[in-house]
């Protein structure tokens, strides 16, 4: 089953790159310690405080982003959360700003969480 990365592709392209009216690929690489990992996402902006959450696949994940002029300059941030079954859920936040620092450095935006045993009883 292929994750639906539209929204989220074009929402980050123009976070990267609000100067041009036309969306650009942003690649992204979400991976997890363990693998196996559930990776959802969301983007908060002014008239959506509260966006809901969307599934974009399992960790190894490397995929392509791309985002839209109108989206973008209503984003004020990328939540990305990895959950596995017996680990606390992760979380990563990127303002705009460090979205464009991140992909100025390395060309994607890059998560590798440590996820972190439940402890049973």
């Amino acid at each position: 089953m292929k994750p639906n990365f539209g929204l989220l592709a074009i929402s980050m392209t123009l976070l990267v790159s609000s100067c041009s009216s036309a969306p650009k690929p942003v690649p992204i690489k979400i991976y997890s310690e363990p693998a196996g990992g559930y990776v959802i996402y969301r983007l908060d902006n002014e008239a959506e405080a509260d966006a809901p959450w969307i599934y974009l696949g399992t960790t190894p994940l490397e995929s392509t982003l791309v985002v839209e002029d109108d989206v973008a300059k209503k984003t004020r941030k990328l939540s990305i959360r990895v959950m596995k079954e017996g680990y606390f859920d992760m979380n990563k936040d990127w303002q705009t700003e460090k979205v464009k620092q991140e992909f100025d450095e390395r060309n994607m935006l890059f998560w590798n969480p440590s996820l972190i045993r439940h402890k049973t009883q």
